[in-house]
C-alpha cells in the first residue's frame, strides 16, 4: 500500500527524502515546466515516485537546493525510469547541472517497437487499462498553490511506470532489442542544453515571407525582433505576446496608423494601449530585407545529396521499411532515421566501423551489416571485415520489482 503523497517546499526535507529514495531499488521522474507561458522557460514541479512513495517537489520553493538531487539520478546501476525524458534530462541540466546515470525510457521502448501511440496515457491505457486525466497538460505549473486535482495529475505520471516499464521490457527482449533500448537511453540521459540565442533571421521560417515585397519582408523581420525583445522584458512566450500571423498581415498592409492596427487579429487589447506607437515606429524603420535561398544549413539534407547518394539514401529507406515490417518492430528500431544521412555521407567501411557509428551499435551491425554496406557502397562486400566490439556492459541492470 502506497503511503500518503507529500509536497516538498523546504530544502532539509528535500535531503531527508532523497535519503530514503537512494534506498529503493528504483525511482521514476518526471517534471513540469512553464515554458509554454513564458520566456525563460524553468522547471517548476519534480515529481518522483519509488514502488513504495509519491513526492512533489516544490521547485520553485526549494530553490538552489534542487542540486541536492545529484546522488539520486547519477548510479548508474541503479535506472531513473522516465517517459519522454529527453527535455526533462534537458531542464535539469540548465537549471541545476544534474548529471544522470542510468535513465530507462518507456517512449524510447514504445518507439523501438513500432507502436503507433507512444504517449505514457496510451501506454498506461494499453498495459494497465487505466485511463490518466489529459486535462492539466497546458497548466501554468508556476501558478501556486499546487491544488489536489493537480497532485492526482502530477503523480500519474511516475507512479504508473514501474509497471508499465516491467512490461514493455518484456516486448523489448522478445523482439532483441535490448541492445538498441540501451542505446537510445544513453542518448537521453547524455543530452546537453544548449544556450537559447535569438536569431533574427528565422523570421524566414514564417509561412508567406517569401511572397512578400523587399520592403514587406524587411518589415517582418524588424517586427519579429520587435515582438522577441517584448516577450523577453515580459518573460512571455512569445507566442502569447503576438502570433505569426498578425506579423505576416501587418508586414503585408505596412498600417500606419493605430487605427488601421485596431482591425487585424491577433492584435490584443494590450498592444493597442500600450504598444501601439512602439509597433508604427517599427513599421515605419524598418529597412528592405531582400529574398535569399535558404543557407545550406536550412536546405533538407536528402537535396543536399549528389543523385548516387540520393539513390543509396532511397535503397536505405526502402530496406528499413521492408525489414521494420519483417520483424513486426518500429523503424527506428532497425535503424535511427539520424543516422541515415551520415551514413550516406560517410559510409563506414567495415562492420567494425558501422558498430561504432554512435546509435547503430553491436546489435545492429552484426544483424544488418551486410545488407547496410552493400547499399552504401553500391556493390556486394561479401562477408563482414572488422572485428565488432562488445557492447560495453552486455547484461545492464534493467531490474523488475522481485
Amino acid at each position: 500500500m502506497r503511503n500518503s503523497i507529500e509536497i516538498i517546499t523546504d530544502p532539509a526535507r528535500l535531503r531527508e527524502v532523497v535519503a530514503e529514495l537512494m534506498r529503493a531499488p528504483r525511482v521514476s521522474l518526471d517534471i513540469e515546466a512553464d515554458g509554454f507561458y513564458n520566456y525563460r522557460d524553468r522547471v517548476c514541479i519534480v515529481t518522483l515516485s519509488s514502488e513504495e512513495v509519491d513526492v512533489i517537489v516544490d521547485t520553485i520553493a526549494v530553490g538552489p537546493a534542487m542540486t541536492d538531487l545529484q546522488p539520486l539520478v547519477e548510479r548508474s546501476n541503479v535506472p531513473t525510469l522516465m517517459h519522454s525524458g529527453q527535455n526533462d534530462v534537458l531542464a535539469l541540466k540548465r537549471d541545476y547541472k544534474l548529471e544522470f546515470g542510468q535513465v530507462q525510457d518507456t517512449s524510447v521502448a514504445a518507439s523501438l517497437l513500432g507502436m503507433q501511440h507512444t504517449g505514457l496515457a496510451a501506454l498506461v491505457e494499453t498495459y494497465l487499462g487505466l485511463t490518466l486525466e489529459k486535462e492539466l497538460q497546458r497548466h501554468d505549473w508556476s501558478r501556486r498553490p499546487i491544488e489536489p486535482a493537480h497532485v492526482a495529475y502530477l503523480i500519474n505520471d511516475t507512479r504508473h511506470l514501474f509497471k508499465v516499464h516491467d512490461m514493455i521490457m518484456e516486448e523489448v527482449r522478445k523482439f532483441e532489442l535490448m541492445d538498441e533500448y540501451l542505446i537510445e537511453c544513453r542518448m537521453v540521459a547524455d543530452s546537453e542544453p544548449r544556450e537559447r540565442e535569438f536569431d533574427p533571421e528565422r523570421f524566414r521560417r514564417i509561412k508567406g515571407h517569401g511572397e512578400l515585397s523587399d520592403q514587406q519582408r524587411g518589415v517582418l523581420k524588424a517586427l519579429y525582433a520587435w515582438r522577441d525583445e517584448l516577450a523577453r522584458t515580459l518573460d512571455r512566450a512569445s507566442f502569447r505576446v503576438m502570433p505569426d500571423h498578425a506579423l505576416l498581415e501587418m508586414a503585408r498592409s505596412m498600417p500606419r496608423e493605430a487605427d488601421a492596427l485596431r482591425t487585424m487579429r491577433g492584435i490584443g487589447e494590450w498592444i493597442l494601449a500600450e504598444h501601439a506607437q512602439s509597433l508604427l515606429d517599427t513599421i515605419a524603420g524598418a529597412e528592405p530585407s531582400p529574398f535569399r535561398a535558404p543557407r545550406r544549413e536550412e536546405i533538407e539534407p536528402a537535396k543536399r545529396l549528389d543523385p548516387r547518394q540520393r539513390d543509396r539514401l532511397g535503397k536505405l529507406k526502402r530496406w528499413r521499411e521492408t525489414e521494420a515490417a519483417k520483424r513486426g518492430v518500429g523503424l527506428q528500431a532497425v535503424l535511427p532515421t539520424s543516422v541515415m544521412m551520415d551514413l550516406i555521407l560517410q559510409p563506414p567501411q567495415d562492420a567494425r566501423e558501422l558498430a561504432e557509428v554512435p546509435r547503430v551499435g553491436t546489435s545492429r551491425a552484426e544483424r544488418y551489416g551486410d545488407q547496410i554496406l552493400r547499399i552504401l557502397h553500391g556493390r556486394k562486400t561479401g562477408r563482414l571485415t572488422g572485428r565488432i566490439p562488445k557492447p560495453a556492459n552486455p547484461n545492464p541492470p534493467v531490474e523488475t520489482n522481485g
